[in-house]
């Protein structure tokens, strides 16, 4: 029988933080996302729908894979850590 083991690791810089958010919209793949919001520190498990360049920054809109009603905006400076979520079977 096989069996399917969650592999997680962080990422912190900004730069690996944009690219795994364009890696998980083109592909769907989860994230543990980690950011800030009115001084809490918030975890959702989510893929990206979209990301927004504005005049201001960037905007990345979230949506959790078993409620598509429920997405979530962050300013992509308020993203803290990301936790790649890659399953592998064994």
């Amino acid at each position: 029988m096989k069996s399917m083991d969650v592999h997680l690791g962080v990422i912190r810089d900004k730069q690996g933080i944009y690219s795994a958010l364009l890696q998980s919209q083109s592909l769907r793949r989860q994230l543990a996302v980690c950011y800030s919001n009115q001084g809490q520190l918030i975890v959702k498990i989510c893929t990206v729908k979209e990301i927004e360049r504005t005049g201001e920054g960037s905007t990345v809109t979230f949506v959790s894979l078993d409620e598509a009603s429920s997405e979530a905006r962050v300013p992509l400076d308020q993203i803290q850590s990301i936790y790649p979520i890659r399953d592998f079977i064994s």
